[in-house]
């Protein structure tokens, strides 16, 4: 991988000596993008975890929540705080807040290395507003698209009780002593906060700019991929951009399910930002990537179920039913492989990480 990483910095840094206007527009919309959607969803959300975290809302939460997130997900209540927050905080609030939980010796590693995987969600905000409104034209399309990305997220969760992990739950020292502070939790919130936005856009930037300068660079080549696979090209490196692409897509039922996909899987950029906020904690990528990877694919069965079940909705789309352009019979094989796909991803290798069963 070290070797890499200098070819990539050289393509890259003939990339922009080669389309330095390609490379500065990008910059632009990626700044815009930035001061008009991130920060405004992100920071107080942000703040809010930091806050709520700081003030013991974990620790008060996972006496709440035990009865809960232990039968569902074989997890400590203080996981109730970053699945509430990764909900309706967006991309990588979740993550976050899983973070700032492991600091403060609220979960395990084991239990955070597994909140990670359905905690870090897409914001409502983003999937209603851009996604539902502004992509398909409709709040039903995003509201089924929100059910099918939070559903998707809790199967991952139950999914992955197969998965063990030692106890006890919660009840361990701490890895990591908490920052003191003078007793003003407000400010460190802010800061930290503050840090956090200021990485992810610093991402959102930098993919906006390597998306810019794949596309110059392809115009100069005989290649014309179709929508759909330009669009999903897209979003798996950048969640917004791909999601964006797809609206006018002629095919209003597969461009629902390849949001869905899309927005259970996060992007690339969504990754970096996760990996930034989780360096130096000591928890393993891979298998919060193979759990995104499933819940895309179970979020896109569900929403090609639901069209199935719902054709009011898919005629609502484009004034006809996207979906009646593919036979019925394939409704079974079609959605039943996505999910036994996502099973498969999820339970691969879980029987070698066996402990006491919690």
């Amino acid at each position: 991988m070290r070797r890499f990483w200098p070819w990539a910095a050289a393509v890259y840094g003939a990339a922009l000596l080669l389309f330095p206007q390609a490379g500065a527009q990008a910059a632009r919309a990626g700044l815009r993008l930035c001061a008009e959607v991130i920060v405004p969803s992100l920071f107080p959300f942000f703040v809010l975890s930091q806050m709520a975290l700081r003030l013991g809302l974990g620790r008060r939460l996972g006496a709440l929540l035990a009865p809960v997130m232990g039968p569902l997900f074989r997890t400590g209540g203080a996981g109730g705080a970053a699945l509430a927050l990764g909900m309706v905080g967006g991309y990588p609030a979740g993550a976050e807040a899983v973070r700032d939980l492991l600091d403060r010796g609220d979960c395990s590693p084991e239990e955070a290395e597994r909140l990670l995987c359905f905690c870090n969600n897409a914001g409502p905000s983003f999937v209603l507003s851009v996604a539902g409104v502004s992509v398909f034209g409709s709040l039903a399309a995003g509201g089924l698209l929100l059910a099918a990305h939070l559903l998707s997220a809790l199967l991952v969760g139950v999914l992955l009780r197969s998965r063990a992990i030692p106890l006890p739950l919660t009840h361990h020292t701490p890895i990591c002593t908490p920052a003191r502070t003078d007793g003003a939790p407000l400010p460190h919130s802010v800061r930290r906060a503050l840090e956090a936005t200021l990485q992810v856009c610093a991402y959102i930037v930098l993919f906006a700019v390597l998306l810019g300068l794949a596309e110059e660079a392809g115009h100069l080549l005989p290649l014309c991929p179709p929508d759909w696979l330009s669009a999903l090209l897209r979003g798996a490196l950048e969640l917004s951009n791909g999601v964006c692409a797809l609206e006018g897509m002629a095919d209003r039922g597969l461009a629902m399910e390849l949001t869905a996909f899309l927005l259970g899987w996060g992007g690339l950029c969504v990754h970096c930002q996760t990996a930034a906020l989780l360096e130096g904690s000591g928890l393993p990528l891979l298998p919060y990537l193979r759990a995104k990877a499933a819940q895309g694919l179970l979020s896109a069965a569900l929403v090609h179920l639901a069209l199935r079940l719902l054709p009011g909705l898919a005629a609502s789309l484009s004034g006809q039913s996207a979906a009646s352009a593919r036979p019925l019979p394939l409704l079974v094989p079609a959605v039943g492989a996505l999910a036994l796909l996502a099973v498969v991803i999820l339970t691969k290798r879980a029987g070698k990480k066996q402990s006491k069963p919690v």
